[in-house]
């Protein structure tokens, strides 16, 4: 059996004391939720649980935090969650969290998606690696690239904007070629795009 004290910290947090030591930190919300008082006895079952909802509630409260400054996959914020020692409790903050809809796979790889293509201006194949590299599933990954539309004339655009000035030498055209390749465009893709702006030029 232990003795339970609650000890106020800065800002909403609680030290809890065990016997008289420091034990784990919550906030004050789950403390009043939990129904924690001074005083209270605790068995080793009891502390055991009480250990594994304040490790849940603390990786909860940090993966909302990373929500808050950008969306995340759940393999990439699970990862992020471990990394900064919030393994404990990790894995039930994240099921909390997708039952809020706070995390969602699909939502996330659709706008991150539309997202390399709109600013970075990636082809297909180059958004397929950035999403398995998040971790997305491959149904996920297949389900959002059918949303997206790869216009030809994007890709003219593209070439037209940025790489006009290379295309007068052959040793220009393959360094183009090379550079549209590492941003996902298929040779095929290439080559159609790069004949439309040679016949426009």
């Amino acid at each position: 059996m232990s003795v339970l004290t609650l000890q106020p910290g800065k800002n909403n947090k609680v030290h809890l004391l065990l016997d008289g030591e420091y034990a784990m930190t919550a906030d004050s919300d789950f403390v009043a939720f939990s129904g924690l008082y001074d005083n209270m006895i605790l068995d080793d079952e009891a502390l055991t649980d009480l250990q594994g909802k304040v490790n849940a509630r603390r990786a909860f409260n940090k993966a909302s935090d990373l929500l808050a400054l950008r969306d995340h996959s759940e393999k990439e914020l699970l990862q992020k969650l471990r990394q900064k020692g919030f393994a404990d409790g990790a894995e039930e903050a994240m099921e909390k969290l997708k039952s809020y809809g706070y995390l969602d796979d699909s939502r996330f790889a659709l706008r991150f998606a539309q997202e390399l293509q709109r600013v970075k201006h990636y082809g297909k194949k180059r958004i397929e690696q950035e999403l398995y590299r998040k971790g997305v599933s491959r149904d996920v990954v297949s389900d959002t690239l059918e949303q997206l539309s790869f216009d030809e004339d994007a890709l003219t655009a593209l070439i037209e904007r940025r790489y006009l000035r290379q295309l007068d030498t052959e040793k220009g055209v393959q360094k183009t070629v090379a550079a549209l390749q590492r941003m996902g465009y298929s040779f095929g893709e290439i080559r159609d795009a790069l004949q439309k702006v040679q016949e426009d030029v």
